[in-house]
């Protein structure tokens, strides 16, 4: 039995390869929104951080202190919108990206799914064939004994 061919296995090849392109750009841009999010994460946990070290410390506070520390929140406060209005791009891209992955994926599975049915109807006719010459061979041996 021949090995079934798929007339269309380049072009399948090919949207395998721009599928897998695409599912790249999409983890890549699925960590850099993971980055941002960790980074907010980082710059919540530093200004919580700074107000209980005003407290625990013990020490007297004085104006230069307190001043330094407002400063200091405020320049992570800035710092948190910057990144989440970064974080806000960056799921817009995401959502662009996975859109695009998922369109060639799906041309892809359409591609797959006719090889699929292509070599199940080959198959189906190379198990006829047999049959069928089997069948001849079989007639063909009974009339050289005569019936």
């Amino acid at each position: 039995m021949r090995r079934f061919q798929f007339r269309l296995e380049r072009f399948l090849e090919l949207r395998r390869w721009k599928e897998r392109e695409w599912e790249l750009a999409l983890a890549r841009v699925l960590g850099e929104c993971l980055l941002l999010e960790k980074r907010i994460a980082e710059i919540t946990a530093d200004v919580a951080a700074s107000f209980l070290a005003v407290f625990r410390s013990g020490t007297r506070i004085d104006i230069e202190t307190m001043s330094r520390r407002e400063l200091y929140v405020r320049r992570l406060s800035v710092e948190r919108e910057r990144t989440q209005a970064a974080l806000v791009e960056k799921e817009k891209e995401l959502e662009e990206v996975r859109a695009k992955y998922l369109e060639a994926a799906k041309d892809r599975k359409v591609l797959d799914k006719l090889k699929e049915r292509r070599e199940t109807e080959y198959y189906e006719r190379q198990v006829d064939e047999e049959f069928k010459t089997i069948d001849d061979i079989n007639t063909a041996a009974r009339m050289r004994q005569g019936w």
